[in-house]
């Protein structure tokens, strides 16, 4: 029997008994951007981008169609 050797041989919960909570992260970080302050999201987004331009563009683009579809 193959055990990981850091999980305890007793434990009390698998992973069938914990209830799944979907949690859309990149969503939730669009839905905060948009109610930053404007600054505060530009300066962000240019410090993302220097570590990771895909993803600052990702939320460019998503910001941008939010807001070209609010009315």
């Amino acid at each position: 029997m193959n055990r990981n050797p850091i999980e305890p041989k007793n434990s009390e919960h698998s992973e069938s008994d914990e209830q799944k909570i979907p949690v859309d992260g990149f969503k939730q970080i669009v839905e905060m951007l948009a109610v930053a302050d404007p600054t505060f999201r530009e300066s962000l987004l240019k410090r993302l981008a220097a570590r990771d331009s895909s993803l600052a563009a990702s939320l460019k683009r998503d910001l941008s169609h939010r807001s070209s579809h609010r009315s």
